[in-house]
């Protein structure tokens, strides 16, 4: 029987070619997700290790601060050979009127302790600062050019500034930015040790301790003994320090490498489909053969096991072929990352891991066997007489029975109800802590309500499918003979055709399902944003009052459409339970305009105080009720109107300022860009401009909420764009999936279709009636897919946007939809080509004596 397996397979090679293609794109897939997930892993963790040098042991504060007495005391050990404090402390450095954000560092003393390369220039020493390539090119620094490090000091209720003048001395590497997201600014350890000092109101503490072991000394050994002399922190080998740091900064792309795998499973399950209509189409071909075997003596079993045989070596063999398929890829992508800027360090060469090769390997020949197991059992219902006779008609096969109508009913309601009481607990609580609950029932009722519908597509496909036919064929007067044949052949086996259905069904719902959530995302998204950014730019004079030359530079510049000037003051705005003394600002009714939604200030006006929402929490105060600012020339008493996300936002009218605070001064300056501005762009032009408007004092800065809302918006739509890469394979499979149903279908009427030409049926009427089933098909299978996707969108949209009190907005995306149609009919027409060339191909006489 091996022999004969094997036989059978190569006379089969190109049915079993496009089978094996779905099991090659699947697995390549799978094995591509585990290569990508490593890749993130191994590339952070190399990261994470580089910033600590060549350190053996870590230690981290955690009960008690570590000071300069519990370094010495670690210096001391027998098992230490070098010991020093790392201290960070957010400042401000600024050259020539601009300015940069960064994380004052001591340099390290020890070279074995220094993770810094200077790309030009000297490691800089007393009175000396280096610093990172980006902040050099922001501020246009040299070595040599003089700057001013500022932080930010406590001083009783208020706050100072603390500034030293010092000189570049190099220019540092940029680190990668997953291990420090904000540029260094490395600094002599005894200037960077008072300024962390003065920043934290008293002596300096070490945000952490690099230890490296002493020759011959174990890192172990010494963690244990860097624990018995401080047992209040937290110890860490190098190598655990680095899968700590690892865990923490790749616990999304473990999400992700899941949410990509069920992605892959989809392909998979879809595959699966493929498969088991390709042996079906393998079983119909060899019927007779199979007949004639049992004449001459085959057993059920032999049978079977020939139909396994041959389903495992397709498996093995497709897998393997998808393996190397998916490495190549992996190592493809490596060669590109490679030779962008990425500013993170990334291998040469993928390193894949066992389960990088038995996961794809294992799913691939599992889902060909399980998929197969239904055609072989067939096979071996094949009776010894069938090879004397013609197959039965296919029209006489069942579509489904009371039972199974029933578990579709049940499946699809009580799915259905999970679903909807996931959205009512959601939208009801509106609590966060009931979102990943509320999500977890909602993920559930999809799946089983879905799986309720695969389960009943037989009894609504082909209904689909004649209504389809129906509208069709009145549409089309000409062709109408076509389109009710090949209506009436789409439904005379439903099983056959539901099964195609449910291949593109699958693809299209996932796209439509994705899509629609991104597209409510994107709108639910921009509406929480404008409410937590109500302004596109913040130009904030930290303090200090802004001037008439600098207010004019934010209205004149480019991609600016309207600026407003805010005076502001430090009040006291008091609630029910109690007070704060806060930041207030005032506005005019008429320059809400600024804002991005007008809409958020709508009773804006006369006593009307705004107070977001963070402040009106502290304070007691409720949309309605009544709350007091006090400021330095006096006090007013108005209605709050809480402004949600809106932080510790106060602004008043400006008539009701002027009882506050006489002489406010501006202080801030709002902006609004225009629509079709780059957020990143339009601030760094309004920075340029402060910095030429200033001739004296500090250069305002300039902060984009519009930026962090462009942000989003690139999130999404490159999520969006991954995940219908991703699923575009799932559709791809389908294509294949619905050119074997078509086979099949040929197969089981070539007498029908030889009757049909020797009665007088061109080859082209012919290949019309079945390029017409495959466009039916898929058209009905899109139709169910973009139904069910918008359904599971907009489910997932409340769901997750709704429950934590937010404004959901539920959209159609029309494009996807459109495209999805389009896609639909082009995969009917292509999987529908070759079967209909074969059956046009072939005489009517050579058919009926088939």
């Amino acid at each position: 029987m091996i022999r004969l397996t094997l036989s059978q397979m190569r006379r089969s090679v190109g049915r079993l070619t496009a089978a094996g293609i779905a099991i090659v794109v699947a697995t390549a897939f799978v094995t591509a997700t585990l290569l990508g997930g490593n890749l993130i892993t191994a590339t952070t963790e190399r990261a994470v290790t580089a910033s600590l040098g060549e350190a053996d042991v870590i230690l981290r504060p955690q009960d008690a601060p570590v000071g300069s007495d519990v370094v010495e005391n670690l210096s001391g050990l027998a098992q230490t050979d070098v010991a020093e404090g790392t201290v960070q402390v957010f400042g401000q450095i600024s050259a020539g009127g601009e300015r940069d954000a960064g994380m004052l560092s001591p340099v390290p003393g020890d070279p074995a302790l220094n993770p810094y390369e200077m790309a030009r220039g000297e490691t800089p020493g007393p009175g000396e600062v280096a610093v990172t390539e980006a902040t050099a090119e922001r501020l246009g620094l040299e070595p040599g050019a003089s700057v001013t490090v500022a932080v930010d000091v406590p001083d009783g209720d208020a706050w100072s500034t603390q500034e030293r003048e010092l000189t570049v001395s190099g220019i540092v590497v940029d680190p990668p930015a997953i291990v420090a997201p904000v540029g260094t600014v490395l600094l002599d350890r005894s200037v960077a040790e008072e300024l962390a000092a003065a920043s934290r109101g008293g002596a300096v503490t070490y945000d952490s301790v690099l230890l490296v072991a002493a020759p011959g000394v174990a890192p172990d050994d010494l963690a244990d003994a860097v624990r018995a002399q401080v047992p209040t922190g937290e110890v860490r080998t190098a190598d655990e320090e680095a899968a700590a740091r690892t865990a923490e900064l790749t616990g999304s792309t473990a999400m992700l490498v899941g949410l990509v795998l069920a992605f892959a499973a989809v392909a998979v399950f879809v595959a699966g489909i493929v498969i088991a209509n390709t042996f079906q189409v393998l079983v119909a071909q060899r019927r007779h053969t199979l007949a004639l075997l049992r004449c001459v003596g085959a057993t059920r079993a032999q049978v079977r096991r020939s139909v396994l045989t041959e389903a495992v070596l397709l498996g093995v063999i497709a897998s393997v072929v998808g393996i190397a398929a998916g490495l190549g890829l992996g190592q493809a992508a490596l060669w590109f990352l490679g030779s962008a800027d990425l500013g993170i360090p990334v291998p040469s060469v993928i390193t894949p891991d066992v389960a990088t090769f038995l996961t794809p390997l294992l799913t691939g020949v599992a889902v060909t066997v399980l998929s197969a197991l239904a055609p072989a059992r067939a096979a071996t219902r094949v009776a010894p007489v069938s090879a004397l006779r013609p197959a039965d008609d296919p029209a006489t096969r069942a579509g489904g029975g009371r039972l199974r109508r029933g578990i579709a009913i049940v499946l699809a309601v009580f799915g259905a109800a999970l679903l909807a009481g996931a959205i009512a607990v959601a939208l009801i609580t509106q609590s966060d802590s009931t979102v990943l609950l509320a999500l977890g029932v909602g993920v559930l009722g999809g799946m089983v309500s879905f799986a309720g519908v695969l389960v009943g597509a037989v009894f609504v496909v082909p209904r689909a499918v004649r209504a389809a036919g129906a509208v069709w064929a009145r549409l089309a007067r000409r062709s109408r003979p076509t389109v009710r044949l090949a209506a009436a052949n789409a439904r005379r086996n439903p099983r056959r055709t539901s099964a195609t259905a449910s291949a593109l069904l699958i693809g299209v719902a996932l796209v439509t399902m994705m899509a629609t959530g991104a597209g409510s995302a994107r709108a639910s998204l921009n509406a929480t944003l404008d409410s937590y950014f109500p302004v596109d730019v913040m130009v904030s004079g930290g303090g200090m009052e802004i001037t008439h030359e600098q207010i004019r530079a934010v209205a004149e510049s480019e991609d600016v459409v309207r600026a407003v000037a805010l005076p502001s003051t430090t009040a006291t705005v008091a609630g029910p339970s109690g007070s704060v003394d806060t930041a207030v600002s005032a506005m005019d009714p008429r320059e809400r305009e600024v804002l991005r939604d007008e809409d958020l200030f709508p009773e804006f006006g006369g006593d009307v105080v705004v107070v977001g929402e963070d402040l009106a929490g502290r304070i007691g105060v409720a949309d309605g009720e009544t709350v007091s600012v006090e400021g330095p020339t006096g006090q007013m008493r108005g209605t709050a109107a809480v402004l949600p996300g809106g932080g510790s936002t106060v602004v008043l009218d400006r008539t009701a300022m002027t009882d506050v605070d006489r002489e406010a001064p501006v202080t801030d300056v709002w902006a609004k860009l225009a629509d079709d501005a780059s957020a990143g762009q339009a601030v760094g032009t309004i920075q340029d401009d402060l910095a030429e408007a200033t001739t004296s004092g500090s250069v305002p800065f300039a902060n984009a909420a519009a930026a962090e809302r462009e942000g989003y918006d690139q999130i999404i739509d490159t999520l969006l764009g991954v995940v219908l890469g991703l699923l575009g394979v799932a559709v791809v499979i389908a294509v294949i999936g619905v050119a074997n149903t078509l086979s099949l279908s040929v197969i089981e009427r070539r007498h029908e279709h030889a009757l049909l030409r020797a009665v007088g049926m061109t080859r082209g009427q012919l290949r019309g009636t079945l390029v017409v089933e495959g466009v039916l098909v898929a058209l009905v299978g899109t139709a169910l897919g973009v139904v069910l996707g918008l359904l599971y969108g907009w489910a997932a949209s409340a769901i997750v946007f709704g429950g934590g009190g937010g404004e959901v907005h539920l959209v159609v995306p029309w494009p996807y939809v459109a495209t999805c149609v389009v896609g639909s009919v082009v995969a009917g027409v292509a999987a529908s080509v070759l079967p209909a060339r074969s059956a046009a191909k072939t005489p009517p006489v050579a058919a009926l004596a088939a």
